[in-house]
């Protein structure tokens, strides 16, 4: 038995290790800011890939300008992206092929104010919003848990200190977004407040992919105010961007979003943390875009099913693991994973139980293991990064994570089954 002056130093050994890798991740972000304001990967001798924003920030001018109406239209994404890549270097600049931006409409709306800014400003605000509110919806979370301030400070370094967070800032993707309307939701869920925990699963249909599988524990308790409350938000977000984009293009995106993903090869299917990516690895993009689309079907099908049984049981602890198989069964079947989505699972990692490592000893083994793997994860994913050093990184990383994504999810299920003998967290 380890003393409490021991226990200390140890803590804060490991903090301060964790620590050290979220500033490299930030010094890294930052230093690329300082030295490279144009937001470019080099991938070649004369090769350059932009970083995801930079589309965003192109969409939010297509939002602005009177050629909304052709938003998904090839040739007006690309004119958009070169004059933003033109204005951000200074000089005349003609890129002939872009991922065609495939986000739904209404995340485009939420885009516009950000184009108002030059590009770097933009950038900056934009990140520090996602940091803030994904950090205060995770707050709010291990607070409503019972958490105390500093177990929930070194919660959030350790979330800080994760790659799939770093990647997310570095790429200047929305997931920091899904996890600030995820925490919402969840937090108005245990609070009781269907009103809000619905407005924020309609937040989160900016990716629908996830949003589908969370409204189903909506369904199973009978929370009609909920599902009431995210209809009326997303038929607001749905005549909002017929107003703005047009009837037609709002009838036309499905046809659009399933052409891309089957044949645009800049959706990175080989690099997907969930199923389709070890699938598009080894077999026809197509296929493997075909098989992923049935396995999440079928998941969502099994889920209902599940969800109706832990309906019937009544303990809290349940239903916050149920949540976390749930959204680890979606990130593993959904057609369109990447490692930047994984930062979504923060807010399950604060709402399951957990305990500090010194303090699991009356624990089931289940929840030790747990308290364990969520302590290690910045460790366990800077081992992935590692991998990034190496040729055909993308798939590495992506084959990774997918891996430590069937471990959570076999963790989860066994820690449903032990669930019984854990006291459920005060709400």
């Amino acid at each position: 038995m380890l003393s409490q002056p021991m226990r200390n130093r140890i803590c804060f050994a490991y903090s301060s290790l964790v620590a050290c890798i979220a500033i490299g991740f930030l010094y890294r972000i930052v230093l690329k800011i300082a030295l490279n304001i144009h937001f470019f990967h080099r991938t070649g001798p004369n090769s350059f890939s932009f970083i995801d924003y930079v589309a965003f920030y192109s969409a939010g001018k297509i939002v602005l300008s009177s050629a909304r109406d052709q938003i998904y239209q090839f040739a007006t994404q690309l004119a958009a992206y070169n004059n933003t890549v033109t204005q951000s270097l200074g000089v005349s600049t003609s890129i002939d092929h872009i991922p065609l931006g495939q986000s739904v409409p209404w995340f485009f709306l939420f885009l516009a104010p950000f184009a108002l800014l030059p590009i770097l400003a933009s950038y900056i605000i934009w990140s520090l919003a996602g940091i803030g509110l994904s950090g205060l919806a995770l707050w709010n979370l291990l607070k409503q848990s019972g958490h105390k301030t500093l177990f929930s400070a070194l919660f959030l370094l350790c979330v800080a200190g994760s790659y799939p967070y770093e990647w997310l800032i570095n790429d200047g993707q929305n997931s920091a977004f899904i996890l600030a309307a995820f925490g919402l939701m969840l937090y108005s869920w245990f609070r009781g407040n269907d009103t809000a925990s619905g407005v924020a699963l309609a937040l989160m249909s900016i990716k629908p992919q996830y949003a589908v599988f969370l409204a189903i524990p909506a369904l199973a308790f009978k929370r009609w105010r909920l599902l009431g409350s995210a209809a009326a938000t997303g038929t607001v977000f749905l005549i909002t961007s017929a107003l703005v984009f047009g009837v037609k293009t709002l009838i036309e995106y499905p046809a659009l979003l399933h052409a891309t993903e089957k044949t645009d090869p800049a959706v990175f299917p080989t690099w997907m943390v969930s199923i389709r990516g070890p699938l598009s690895i080894v077999m026809d993009l197509d296929r493997a875009l075909n098989i992923s689309t049935i396995l999440y079907a079928a998941s969502f099908c099994i889920l209902l099913f599940f969800w109706w049984k832990v309906a019937g049981l009544g303990n809290s602890t349940k239903t916050r693991i149920a949540f976390g198989i749930t959204l680890v069964a979606c990130l593993l079947t959904s057609p369109h994973t990447h490692i930047y989505d994984l930062v979504i699972f923060a807010a399950i990692a604060a709402i399951v139980p957990i305990r500090s490592v010194f303090e699991v000893g009356s624990m089931p083994r289940a929840f030790k293991v747990w308290s364990w793997v969520i302590t290690l994860y910045p460790l366990i994913s800077f081992a992935v990064y590692l991998g990034t050093e190496v040729k055909a990184c993308g798939e590495i990383v992506g084959v990774g994570f997918f891996v430590i994504d069937c471990c959570l999810l076999a963790l989860l299920i066994w820690l449903y089954r032990s669930a019984d003998l854990i006291v459920s967290p005060e709400t």
